[in-house]
Parts: structure tokens; C-alpha cells; sequence
């Protein structure tokens, strides 16, 4: 048996040309034969259509000239005259021909055939009527009319020439309809085939074009990627600012990246391709990294951002975060790992530099709220005396004090009471978040209905109309919730025109939040506005922030008393809820404060 011998690549590519060519071929063939047929029978269908709109036109024709022979009747039977005789004669002569050509139009065999061969009868009578009428014309005389019209006759004919006609030209609208979607259909398909044909020649073009393309190219391909596969991964590795390393399963560096020989020490131009990290490392160090290897060699478990002190000789010690996970063949056999380092020191030092800040703060704000506690009560102890020896002055010395002594005795007793609701503002506002309690789920409408009762004699004192709708249920801290909703509505009541009664509307709602509404809620997420309009004295919106900044008032002690503290100390009830409140007021028309909160708590709020 002779030994066969594989076919040349020349061969091999002309008999894929041939292969490509035929399959051209016979795709043309096909589209050719195909557009050819379907041409064919659009042409067919576009003559039967011809023919039948033209059947409408001569039924239509002989219908139109059987009402002039008609109105021509009429007409001779009033005036005879020879005219008008012999254009009678002519239209009746036009009316069998239009349907003789109707019948010759039409299909021997058809229902429209039939149609036509049962008006010759009807017609001959109406003919032979109307003749004998117009020669009873002539032979009679100008007598009256009516005698000569047998009008039961001719309109019994007439309605069954009629009749039949509109039956026939129904028939032919149908016909015409059933042919027009035969052509559409036609046309379409014809479009489909030429189309499809047309495509799939192109993608048979397209394909053999890509077979030899692939002959030829494949080979320079493959040798151009190898060239630069090399090449392009180490231009990768080299841009990235980790220290990026491979090793084999002994633990010797095979590749590395320029950032990790810069750590090493090593210069560019030297490769370390089979060293090992005993080369670079003090004994301890290395053995630790070693150790590591095996492990992952041995039991194919990475490792993962692990952080470790480094020391290298006549170095200072730096901190490595090292990520290391096994190297896999196509078998999926372990044939080294690969590692990714980052120099942490900076991070490490900064780390610790904030812990140490934390600290600091920690205490500090420890010393500062004993402070408060301390300083809060060491004040409240000498206003009380002030209030007290000013009471026993005022009681006991009053009638020998004089005018001027008396107006003294009241600005001291004022400005004691100030400092004291001063005092009490300021340890409330520090207890936000000193005092806070657990997060809870808090039903508003009954949070609000408590705060109502306790205001019930500022209430009664300003005749205030307060008008509570449904309020939702939401997480947090139920006291201070309280004293959020306190602070409003008191301030609602509080800025008002002297003499007028206050009205205070209080609504709420459940709505999904929008990109970036409130810290606790992302986009989506359930969030609750509670709204609190009061038809008070009002702000220029200028001042919407302003007035939530502690101790900043729009206006004088002598005209609406306060700290300044309540609109702060619900700033602060809302940022720790995580929502926020906002006010929207103009100069006289009254304000509204919009509470929103979340739904559900954060995690990381809960505290």
C-alpha cells in the first residue's frame, strides 16, 4: 500500500475557492430562478387585477347609460321628438354592447357570469316596455302621460336590474380586494426571497473571503502574537504600582514587574528569574514568606490582604499587604502562584496616628460634657439664690423700694430666668446625644398626641387650632422624637401676630426616597416627611438655614422670647436619626417645617 501524502496548501486553498464559487453560484441560481417565478405570478396577479377594476368601470358605464336611457324614455314620452328618439336608440345600442363586453370580461363558468346571463331576460322586457310605451306615444297623441307609463312594470323591472347589478358589483369589490392582497403577498414574498437569497450570497462571500483570509493570515497571526504577547504583558504588570511576582512550585521568581525590583532593590536591566526571596530578605522574613508558599503550593488555598511588619537590611521597617493565589495549568495541576504586594507604611502610620486622635477626641469630649454637668449645675445653684433672695426682696422690701428700684429688681430677675432657660436649652442640646436611647419603632400619631397633651395650657392660653392628620410609624428614639416635635409646634405657636389666633396643620406621609435625599435612605428606599405649617409671622427664606444654628435669632428678646436653641436642638434629633428638617417660609405668609426621616434605621445608626 502506498503511503498517502497529506494535500498541499495550495490545493487545499483552490478547493476551497471551487467549494466557495459553486455555493455562489448556486445561491445566484436559486435567487434568479425564484425572483423569476414570483415576478412571473405578481405579473399574473397585476393583470387579473387590471381586468377586474376594468369590470367595474364598464359596470359601472352601463349602469350610468341604462339611467340616461331611462331619463331619455321620460324625456320623448313628454316631448317626442326624432333627436330624441334617435339618441335613445344610440344609448340602448351602448347598453348591450357595455354588457356584452361584461360578459366577455368575466369568466364563463363564474358566479358573476351567471349574474350577468340572468338580466338578458329582464332587460329584453324592460326594452320591449319602453318601446311599446314610446310608440303608444306616437300613435296617441299628446295625451297625458300617465296613461302611457305602466310605472308598476317598469319600476319591478327596474328595481331587479338594480338589484342585481349592486349584487354583481359587490361580488367584483371582493374579487378586486381578494386580488390586491394576492399581489401584496406576492410582492412581499418576491421581497423576502430577493432579500434572503441576497444575504445569504453575502454572508457566502463573506465566509470565503474569511476562509482564505484565514490561510493566509493565520500563520502570521500566531507568530505576531507571540511576539507580542510577551511583550504587552509586561507592559501591563510594569504600569501597575503594586509589586506584582510569579514564582514555580520551588519557590523561585520566574516574572516580576518593574515596581516589585524597585522595592528589591534590584535595577532594571538585572532579571531574577530562578532567586529567591532568601536573596532579598532577612533569614527570618524569608523563611515566614516560604512557609507561605508551600502551603499554597501544597494545598491550593490563597491568601488574602494579609498585612505584615518587613524589615530588610540597613532598611527601615515597612508594612506589605500581600494578596497569593495558586498558579493552574490547562489540567488545572498547580504549577506555581502568583503574589501582588502594596506598600502600606503610610496607611499604617496614619492608622495608628487616628486611633491616637480618637483618643484624644474621646477624652476630650468627655471632659468637656463633665464640664457641662458640672458647669450646668454649679450655675443653675447661684440663679436659684438670685431667684430666690430677688423673690424675698420683691415680697418683703418691695412698698419702701422705689421705681427705679423696682425696674432693677425686674431686669435681674429677667436676666436670671434667661440664663436659667439658657442653661436648660444648652444641657438639652448636649443630651442628644449623651442621653440617647436605643431606636425603637415609634408611632408618630401617638408621639404627636402626647406632645399636644403636655402643651395643653400653651394652648388653651393662645386659643391654638392644631389639626393633626394620620402620621406614619417610623424607627427611633421615642423621647426625642418627642422633643423634636415639642420644639416646632412651640415655635409655631410662639411666633405669632400679637392678637391672632395660631392655626397649625400637622401632615405626613410615606413616599420611596430620591438619589441622595437623606443620609438613611438610599434611592428607593421607604422614607417618612412629617409637615408642620403654621400661619405665623414667617422668615425671609434667606434665613432657612440660619435660624437651625445655635443661639442665632431673627428677633429681639423683647419681641418673642427664646434661646435660640430649640431649632438647633432638632437639627441635631434629625442628623442623628439620620434625615434632616428643612424650613420654607416668606416674610408674613407663615412657615412650614418638613421633617424627614427614615422609614427603617440604618444598621449603624442603631445605637
Amino acid at each position: 500500500m502506498l503511503p498517502t501524502t497529506p494535500p498541499s496548501p495550495g490545493s487545499e486553498l483552490r478547493r476551497k475557492v471551487l467549494v466557495g464559487f459553486c455555493l455562489i453560484v448556486s445561491f445566484l441560481v436559486i435567487i434568479a430562478f425564484v425572483s423569476f417565478r414570483s415576478t412571473s405570478r405578481h405579473l399574473q396577479a397585476a393583470r387579473a387585477m387590471e381586468q377586474t377594476r376594468q369590470v367595474l368601470e364598464v359596470e359601472e358605464r352601463a349602469r350610468r347609460n341604462l339611467v340616461e336611457l331611462e331619463n331619455l324614455r321620460l324625456r320623448y314620452l313628454v316631448t317626442p321628438t326624432d333627436v330624441l328618439l334617435e339618441d335613445y336608440e344610440a344609448a340602448r345600442n351602448e347598453v348591450e354592447e357595455l354588457f356584452g363586453k361584461l360578459e366577455s370580461l368575466v369568466d364563463p363558468e363564474s358566479a358573476q357570469a351567471a349574474r350577468l346571463r340572468s338580466l338578458r331576460e329582464p332587460r329584453r322586457q324592460f326594452f320591449a316596455l319602453q318601446q311599446v310605451e314610446m310608440s303608444a306615444r306616437r300613435e296617441v297623441g299628446p295625451a297625458p302621460v300617465e296613461k302611457l307609463i305602466d310605472r308598476g312594470k317598469t319600476a319591478e323591472l327596474t328595481r331587479k336590474i338594480d338589484a342585481v347589478l349592486t349584487e354583481f358589483e359587490a361580488a367584483q369589490n371582493e374579487i378586486v380586494a381578494e386580488r390586491a392582497a394576492d399581489a401584496d403577498r406576492i410582492a412581499r414574498q418576491n421581497h423576502i426571497v430577493i432579500i434572503t437569497g441576497t444575504g445569504m450570497t453575502f454572508l457566502a462571500l463573506w465566509q470565503a473571503g474569511l476562509m482564505i483570509l484565514r490561510d493566509f493570515s493565520a500563520r502570521r497571526r500566531a507568530e505576531e502574537a507571540l511576539a507580542n504577547e510577551h511583550n504587552l504583558f509586561s507592559s501591563i504588570i510594569d504600569t501597575m504600582p503594586a509589586h506584582v511576582f510569579v514564582k514555580d512550585v520551588k519557590g523561585r521568581y520566574i516574572l516580576d514587574n518593574a515596581a516589585h525590583r524597585r522595592y528589591l532593590g534590584v535595577s532594571a536591566e538585572r532579571l531574577i528569574e530562578g532567586t529567591t526571596v532568601g536573596d532579598y530578605f532577612p533569614e527570618e522574613a524569608a523563611e515566614r514568606f516560604q512557609d507561605d508558599d508551600r502551603k499554597i503550593i501544597e494545598t491550593g488555598q490563597p491568601i488574602f490582604n494579609r498585612e505584615v511588619p518587613v524589615t530588610r537590611e540597613g532598611a527601615v521597617e515597612k508594612w506589605l499587604e500581600t494578596t497569593k493565589v495558586p498558579l493552574r495549568d490547562t489540567d488545572g495541576t498547580i504549577v506555581g502562584l502568583v503574589g501582588v504586594s502594596s506598600d502600606i507604611t503610610d496607611r499604617k502610620s496614619n492608622e495608628v496616628k487616628l486611633r491616637r486622635f480618637a483618643d484624644q477626641l474621646e477624652r476630650s469630649n468627655a471632659e468637656l460634657q463633665n464640664f457641662a454637668n458640672v458647669a450646668s449645675h454649679d450655675l443653675q445653684e447661684p440663679l436659684r439664690k438670685i431667684q430666690a433672695f430677688g423673690d424675698r426682696l420683691r415680697s418683703k422690701c418691695g412698698p419702701q423700694l422705689s421705681e427705679a428700684g423696682l425696674d432693677y429688681l425686674s431686669r435681674m430677675e429677667n436676666a436670671a430666668h434667661r440664663m436659667q432657660n439658657l442653661i436648660q436649652d444648652l444641657l438639652k442640646l448636649s443630651r442628644v446625644v449623651t442621653q440617647a436611647q436605643p431606636f425603637e419603632s415609634c408611632d408618630l400619631g401617638k408621639i404627636m398626641n402626647d406632645v399636644i397633651g403636655d402643651l395643653v395650657v400653651m394652648v388653651e392660653k393662645k386659643r391654638a387650632d392644631i389639626q393633626v392628620g394620620p402620621l406614619p410609624t417610623v424607627e427611633g428614639d421615642p423621647v426625642q422624637l418627642w422633643q423634636l416635635f415639642q420644639n416646632v409646634i412651640n415655635n409655631a405657636m410662639k411666633f405669632q401676630r400679637p392678637g391672632e389666633r395660631p392655626v397649625i396643620r400637622i401632615t405626613g406621609r410615606i413616599y420611596e426616597a430620591p438619589e441622595n435625599l437623606i443620609p438613611g435612605a438610599r434611592a428607593g428606599d421607604p422614607v417618612a416627611e412629617i409637615a408642620v405649617e403654621d400661619n405665623g409671622i414667617g422668615f425671609e427664606e434667606k434665613f432657612a438655614e440660619q435660624i437651625f444654628v445655635v443661639f442665632q435669632r431673627l428677633h429681639s428678646r423683647d419681641e418673642y422670647e427664646g434661646t435660640g436653641i430649640g431649632l438647633a436642638v432638632c437639627r441635631k434629633i434629625t442628623d442623628r436619626h439620620a434625615g434632616r428638617i428643612v424650613a420654607k417660609s416668606s416674610s408674613g405668609g407663615g412657615a412650614t417645617f418638613l421633617v424627614t426621616l427614615p422609614v427603617q434605621q440604618p444598621s449603624l445608626k442603631k445605637s
